[in-house]
């Protein structure tokens, strides 16, 4: 059985979560909840943590990676079936992110280059991470993270620091309570992917720890949608921010230091192209990895080819027109995430407390 440690555990978690919700859980929340936004999205981080403490416990019941898991709680009929909903979610999540950050380059950076051209560059590179094994794919993003993670944190309190108005994070009492739930409850669904902990804790080398990187991330997760968050609405305000496609883009492309350090926004695209590269990565390996759990195959890794024809053929087909992106993810992304990133776990949860504790010897991973 393939082994990594828990900073490579950490290090996919965090590929898993955070890029898009950088895009996504910022701009929607501000929509919502508008000078509140950051107040709502502190909020759902306690709930966030109680998600993670429900996955921790649902992993350390479960003697399979998820999504053979499922067959072991809910025996192997409805476990099968649902394991194969999980492969079209998966599949789901690889696309729209590589629909979403096609969008962004070719809307707002290179405008006449074919959509065609990134979806084929940024599957080529993943494919060849993936058919490298699980291994040199943690090892890959560990490192993405290593260069990625200290720039990104110098660019977002940099933006703080540009023209803040701390004014219009106070204004509160004029957002209603329904729309800081709407919000709240929008970054909560957009967490959900931490769910991802219940495939990779059972590669860790060191599952009596595997605790910790999952606090980790939440942690982070925290801090730096929170510095995103604030940093829009102290310089655009919630009215001009809503009219904006790519706020945390806009936020970083108005870094200016003196009067001759400016337009650095391209340190922000390099970085993200990589962290993109991750989330892809770990998003394609669940697909995969769920296809060779449903269907009990000995490999994940051939599976690379024939998914990667309809991964791109459903990104071209999602990312020609903006406006569907937006509506993807302001509708239809929170009911996707909400039914089977929280409440099917929940009820496997209840599930694994009420199940009678098996006398059987724990059954290994499969190999990945």
């Amino acid at each position: 059985m393939n082994q990594i440690s828990n900073v490579q555990v950490f290090c996919l978690l965090q590929a898993s979560t955070a890029p898009l919700a950088f895009l996504f859980v910022p701009m929607v929340a501000i929509y919502s909840a508008r000078n509140g936004a950051w107040l709502a999205f502190l909020i759902s981080v306690l709930p966030t943590a109680l998600l993670a403490y429900l996955y921790l416990h649902i992993m350390r019941k479960s003697s399979r990676p998820f999504p053979a898991s499922l067959e072991e709680h809910l025996g192997k009929i409805l476990g099968k079936l649902i394991g194969f909903l999980y492969i079209l979610v998966f599949l789901f999540t690889t696309v729209l992110a590589i629909s979403y950050f096609t969008t962004l380059i070719s809307s707002s950076i290179v405008p006449d280059t074919p959509l065609s051209i990134y979806i084929s560059l940024m599957l080529l590179v993943t494919y060849s991470a993936l058919k490298s094994g699980m291994e040199n794919m943690a090892r890959v993003i560990e490192i993405v993270f290593i260069l990625a993670f200290l720039p990104m944190l110098v660019l977002l309190v940099t933006s703080l620091l540009q023209s803040p108005d701390i004014g219009a994070l106070f204004p509160i009492i004029q957002t209603s309570y329904w729309d800081l739930m709407n919000a709240m409850l929008y970054s909560f669904c957009i967490s959900g992917e931490l769910m991802a902990i219940l495939t990779f804790a059972h590669f860790s080398n060191d599952r009596s720890k595997i605790a910790t990187p999952l606090k980790w991330v939440v942690a982070l997760y925290a801090i730096m949608i929170t510095l995103v968050t604030t940093g829009v609405l102290m310089n655009f305000g919630p009215d001009y921010a809503n009219h904006i496609s790519f706020p945390i883009l806009k936020l970083i492309r108005s870094i200016k230091v003196g009067d001759f350090i400016q337009n650095i926004d391209i340190i922000f695209i390099s970085i993200f192209i990589m962290v993109i590269f991750s989330s892809v990565c770990v998003k394609w390996f669940l697909t995969c990895f769920s296809i060779q759990q449903v269907f009990g195959l000995r490999d994940y890794r051939f599976l690379a080819a024939p998914t990667a024809v309809l991964i791109g053929v459903a990104s071209l087909m999602t990312g020609k027109n903006i406006i569907v992106i937006q509506t993807i993810v302001h509708t239809m992304l929170p009911f996707i995430y909400s039914i089977f990133f929280i409440i099917i776990p929940c009820l496997l949860w209840l599930v694994v407390i009420f199940k009678p504790v098996s006398k059987k010897n724990p059954i290994e991973a499969p190999p990945a």
